[in-house]
């Protein structure tokens, strides 16, 4: 216990001296995640900008032009009867998307005939493209549905028979896990998990790798007593806590401050997200032991972990991804964490459903930690592999 309190004690007199390191462990983390968390805050995509081409101008237009501008996920912030103006706003980024209402429109309808209204929209951004192509749909059925109805009554049609007429079939639909739509609970969570993964496998390389850089790693393991088991413990202490409570700060505001609830295990999640951290801990330290050379081991974790999120199945799902992709996914610890997280914190799964999660995050943890450790034992005690920067 001595030796560990004396290797504690050399690593927090590090972190003191150095702004870097304190901003490794902590200033960087919270204010990456504050900064997603405030880009995704609204949760759903709404009020995209709209240009309506109207050449018909009369009252049946306008009706479809407020039909569209009622939905949630449209704003029509240029209205013009010149289609050229229009394709110049989405060009320049003004407007994401075009309707054009034919002349005649008004006319056409009276005569019940059929009123092709064309639209265009960026699909650029496939977010912003499948928002649009919903909304325009839903704004010009809704518009279709009020003419065809007021039509009816017209004639003489009862109500009810107008209603069965427009929706013969009823359609209900119940959305399981986030029937809200709303991407808070689920991306900035992922988002989360991604910064406190790429840090943690970072720190890990920084906090031994520095000894083997400045040529002090000698000093490091006589300071844990000849023993790399404590002086790797006591170079993990720090910065393993910074992780877990950087993350439980998170999925704490998120389930607290922001109200999302939480159906499933705290326990389970919180001790995923400590396996999670052990895991990238135990791959940095492992890569570094490989290599003994602190700049190439901090490119491999950039390398591993900045893409990540890209392979964890949560914005394209794994059995979609070609088949090397898929592996990869499905190797990552993080994509293990993010499944976990969706079954506690999403679905409310008992926790034997989040056995394999677990199993495979400490697996990789206690695997990647015990191949590392006689590496680096060799490494600290070979001066030809100081100095490497």
């Amino acid at each position: 216990m001595t030796a560990m309190r004396a290797v504690l004690r050399r690593e927090w007199e590090d972190i003191r001296a150095s702004p870097l390191a304190q901003a490794q462990l902590l200033w960087l983390p919270v204010a990456t995640i504050a900064l997603l968390w405030a880009v995704f805050i609204r949760g759903t995509a709404t009020e995209l900008p709209l240009a309506v081409v109207d050449l018909d101008s009369s009252s049946a237009s306008r009706q479809l032009v407020r039909s569209l501008d009622a939905s949630p996920g449209l704003a029509v912030t240029l209205r013009t009867e010149s289609l050229e103006t229009a394709r110049s706003a989405v060009r320049r980024g003004d407007v994401e998307g075009i309707v054009l209402i034919p002349a005649d429109f008004l006319r056409d309808l009276k005569r019940g005939q059929v009123s092709e209204v064309t639209a265009w929209f960026n699909a650029q951004f496939l977010l912003t493209g499948n928002v649009l192509s919903r909304e325009l749909q839903t704004g010009v059925l809704t518009f279709s549905a009020q003419v065809s109805a007021g039509s009816r009554l017209a004639r003489g049609d009862s109500k009810t028979a107008v209603e069965i007429n427009l929706q013969p079939i009823a359609a209900r639909r119940d959305t399981l896990h986030n029937p809200y739509l709303n991407y808070e609970p689920f991306l900035v969570a992922g988002l989360a998990a991604a910064v406190v993964q790429m840090f943690a496998m970072l720190g890990a390389v920084r906090v031994v790798g520095r000894e083997l850089r400045d040529g002090t790693a000698g000093e490091w393991l006589a300071t844990g007593d000849g023993s790399i088991m404590t002086a790797v413990v006591g170079k993990l202490v720090w910065p393993t806590v910074s992780g877990v409570v950087v993350g439980a700060a998170f999925l704490a505001g998120l389930h607290g401050w922001s109200g999302w609830p939480m159906p499933g295990s705290w326990a389970v999640l919180l001790g995923g997200l400590v396996l999670m951290v052990l895991a990238y801990e135990g791959l940095g330290l492992l890569v570094l032991g490989m290599t003994a050379n602190y700049r190439l081991a901090s490119s491999v974790a950039a390398f591993v972990t900045a893409p990540a999120l890209a392979f964890a199945g949560l914005t394209f799902p794994l059995s979609s991804m070609p088949a090397a992709a898929e592996a990869w996914g499905r190797v990552l610890p993080l994509t293990a964490f993010v499944r976990l997280q969706i079954e506690q914190a999403g679905r409310g799964s008992p926790v034997l459903e989040s056995w394999p999660e677990l199993s495979w995050l400490g697996g990789v943890a206690l695997v990647s930690l015990t191949c590392a450790l006689p590496l680096l034992r060799k490494r600290a005690r070979a001066p030809e592999c100081w100095g490497r920067r």
